[in-house]
């Protein structure tokens, strides 16, 4: 159901990212007219036009349809950005010869999309052979082309848009995906270990944040005291933002990151404490310290990143902590929502506190060469930083575009505690469970990015992906079915995942390397900033409106950020007329 849609939509991201949709017709393809073949078959029998086939053969022609995509996918193997939308073709051809020839259909699914008996043509509501590989999501029935789908129909249409844009935009004789790409930086042992540290540190910070979370909105049931606890967590790094921009250009960067993870397991064995002797205040003073060291770690880590690694392997490395750091996300989150009856927040500090300990011994092990010019950072300096950046358009652009961005995605995070266990069904847990599911998206995202070259789409990928986003917003707003608002989460987190490694990437590229420190932390405030302000408003957008109706709003702001990005990403050239103003992210070091 989904390819014809994936081609207009592949073709319109493609123009988008000044891509030429054209080079299509010189992708060199065995046997295409199988393609065009199944394509008009499956027309014909999903349209009122299948009344002309007797009822014997429908089955055998639905098969055929995917016999003939097969084949296709057989001869053309080597084209790896068509991998997704041959798997999507595997696992509904299975599903379906699983059912006797019928596609597989959860009633919730089905009940959700608002779909009755007249279309039920080749499929079977109920059936619970692979019922997992089935149409289980449903499109809102607000949407006019309101449906059921499944895994399969979703990589189907993933493929399409993927392999169009790829095509539409690629450099030369480059491979457009390439797995060495994203090992190639691990291979490095002071990267690896600065990898893993970040792993293990970020999980206990999420494990923490996000049974706090759900437990304080399952025992009170307001999203104040929601928005109270993110704005404890979240009000100390834009100090911590600030503080970074005058750190980490004046010490070294790798001594920095060791003390910082040493003095938050410090505080965190004071919030413990806190906990154990029943001390409220001391111990969320605690996590707001170190909440604001986790603004040095992170402006920190990102500028170490070039000292580690050669200028062809930033993209991919970047693409490898964001992935380190969003799984970390995604398991401390998911383990929230499957533990929250059990664990207590003396369990969660606790297994913080190790990986604090953990992450410190691993990141004295890193060696990173100095930066030249290093000096040291004043509030002059500071202003110094903020000027830097008003003068570099790209810079300014997407800090001032993540920003808008943000407001949005804060104004949903302080939302979903309601909209999913509330509105959707999903319990205490839901939080959790919607973090999760986020954060998994996030790591897929950023991973992704790494496979591939990072050419002068780059900053103009941010305005796209931010574009998308805002679309798929608004469909959360509207859907009443809890697996697929988790499936549009997780698509959102592989948006936002993509557009982060983009921005660390472009910083690294664009900016003075004694000014890394300065443009890192500056954008850390401003997000973080942005995103209080989102949370903090959260309460009064919910007593004004219901959960999904807050979250339509929130899409509105997310495409006022892909306006900012796509216009102020256009290639204009610096006004000196030099050649460095282009926002090309070219591969070659």
């Amino acid at each position: 159901m989904f390819l014809l849609p994936s081609i207009f939509l592949g073709i319109a991201f493609a123009l988008l990212l000044g891509g030429k949709p054209s080079r299509l017709l010189t992708v060199q393809f065995k046997h295409g007219w199988t393609v065009f073949a199944a394509l008009g078959l499956q027309v014909l029998l999903f349209s009122g036009a299948r009344d002309i086939f007797p009822e014997l053969l429908l089955e055998p022609l639905h098969l055929s349809t995917y016999g003939l995509l097969f084949a296709f996918a057989f001869v053309n193997v080597r084209h790896l950005a068509l991998l997704p939308l041959f798997l999507g073709m595997a696992l509904n051809a299975i599903a379906i010869t699983a059912n006797g020839g019928n596609m597989p259909v959860k009633p919730d699914a089905w009940e959700a999309a608002g779909l009755d008996a007249a279309h039920s043509n080749n499929v079977a509501v109920g059936a619970d052979r692979l019922a997992f590989l089935g149409d289980v999501f449903a499109l809102p029935q607000a949407l006019p082309l309101t449906n059921v789908f499944s895994v399969g129909d979703l990589l189907i249409g993933i493929g399409t848009v993927v392999f169009i844009v790829a095509i539409s935009t690629s450099e030369g004789s480059r491979r457009i995906i390439a797995p060495s790409r994203l090992v190639d930086p691990l291979r490095i042992p002071s990267f690896r270990r600065l990898v893993i540290g970040k792993l293990v540190s970020q999980l206990g910070d999420w494990l923490t944040l996000a049974a706090l979370i759900g437990w304080v909105y399952h025992e009170t049931g307001s999203l104040g005291q929601v928005a109270a606890l993110l704005l404890v967590r979240l009000a100390p790094p834009i100090i911590g933002g600030g503080v970074a921009a005058a750190l980490v250009d004046s010490f070294p960067r790798q001594r920095l990151l060791v003390f910082v993870e040493v003095a938050r397991g410090v505080l965190v064995a004071v919030a413990l404490v806190s906990v154990l002797l029943e001390i409220p205040p001391l111990a969320f003073a605690a996590i707001a310290g170190s909440g604001l060291l986790a603004a040095i770690s992170s402006a920190t880590t990102r500028a170490l990143v070039p000292s580690l690694l050669r200028r062809d392997q930033f993209a991919a490395g970047n693409a490898a902590l964001g992935f380190a750091q969003d799984g970390a996300m995604a398991l401390g989150a998911l383990g929230a929502g499957i533990a929250l009856t059990a664990a207590t927040a003396a369990t969660a500090l606790t297994i913080d506190l190790v990986t604090f300990v953990i992450a410190a011994a691993l990141y004295a092990g890193v060696r990173a060469q100095p930066v030249a010019n290093a000096r040291v950072v004043s509030a002059r300096g500071l202003l110094a930083g903020v000027r830097y950046v008003a003068r570099r358009r790209l810079l300014l652009v997407v800090i001032l575009s993540f920003g808008a961005a943000t407001i949005a995605t804060g104004l949903t995070n302080a939302t979903l505690p309601r909209f999913l266990g509330s509105e959707l069904g999903l319990g205490p847990g839901a939080y959790g469970f919607g973090l999760a599911a986020l954060a998994g998206g996030l790591a897929l995202g950023g991973a992704v990015t790494g496979l591939v070259p990072i050419g002068e789409i780059g900053g103009r990928w941010i305005g796209v992906a931010l574009l998308l986003m805002a679309m798929i917003f608004g469909a959360l707003g509207f859907t009443e079915h809890a697996p697929t608002a988790l499936l549009f989460l997780a698509f959102i987190g592989f948006l936002d995942g993509t557009t982060d490694v983009l921005f660390d990437t472009i910083v690294q590229r664009e900016a003075d390397p004694s000014y890394y420190g300065r443009v890192f932390g500056l954008g850390t405030s401003f997000f973080t900033a942005t995103m209080m302000g989102a949370v903090a408003l959260a309460p009064l957008a919910n007593g004004f409106g219901a959960p999904h109706q807050v979250i339509v709003v929130a899409s509105v702001g997310l495409l006022v950020a892909a306006v900012v990005a796509l216009v102020g990403t256009r290639d204009r050239g610096r006004p000196d007329g030099s050649a460095a103003g282009r926002i090309a992210l070219d591969t070659r070091p």
